[in-house]
């Protein structure tokens, strides 16, 4: 994987061991400064006990508030149970690339990363203030989820949303989160739920009578 970076100009350094006392914080402040750039796998535990997650890496990576580091998460698993874990840190995570097509596309996304880092958001990563209509909850599993109608995105078509986002935002328990309309920032140009993402979460004020009859 590293040959694309180095045929693109890219100096490599391969990170295979971590330290199983780090979390995500602690790593991402051993290697800020010294790198232009982080590509990192989903699965980080194949070798030795991780902390992480890649997808929690690289998001916060790239919204490090002092230091951004441009990050790119490449996976196998972006279509399967695995999209769940990815999805909880995509606010931070403005490219995912597949194993099966990593190639050149790989620093494509890294330009892609260093222009939205920039300001320059592309329309699909742009969010837009919508209401959010909470259906249902599922607070177990290895990624708790809420399946939820994002208004701005598509109406008449459910979607899961990361939960731990929502309570932490709004301080509610799951089991009063079912029936509730919610707000917050999301792209809603997005072509996939999977590339969702959700900002400034919080409980939406009542609507007007009649207001979704249409």
């Amino acid at each position: 994987m590293a040959d694309p970076l180095q045929d693109a100009g890219y100096r490599t350094t391969i990170v295979t061991d971590f330290d199983p006392r780090q979390d995500a914080d602690a790593f991402l402040a051993s290697v800020i400064g010294e790198y232009d750039a982080l590509v990192c796998d989903h699965i980080l535990s194949g070798r030795t006990a991780v902390r992480f997650t890649g997808a929690e890496l690289v998001s916060k990576a790239n919204l490090h508030a002092e230091r951004p580091l441009p990050a790119v998460l490449i996976s196998s698993h972006a279509n399967t149970d695995q999209t769940g874990a990815i999805h909880r840190w995509r606010e931070g995570i403005p490219k995912v690339v597949d194993k099966s097509d990593f190639s050149d596309v790989v620093v494509e996304a890294i330009d892609f990363t260093l222009a939205e880092l920039s300001g320059k958001f592309a329309r699909e990563r742009r969010t837009f203030a919508t209401p959010i209509e909470v259906l249902d909850v599922m607070p177990t599993g290895e990624v708790p989820q809420a399946r939820v109608i994002v208004v701005g995105w598509r109406i008449a078509t459910s979607v899961w949303m990361p939960l731990e986002p929502i309570l932490q935002a709004t301080g509610l328990k799951p089991e009063m989160l079912k029936g509730r309309w919610l707000e917050a920032d999301v792209n809603c140009h997005a072509k996939n739920a999977a590339d969702l993402y959700y900002r400034n979460i919080a409980i939406a004020p009542e609507l007007p009578d009649g207001w979704l009859d249409a």
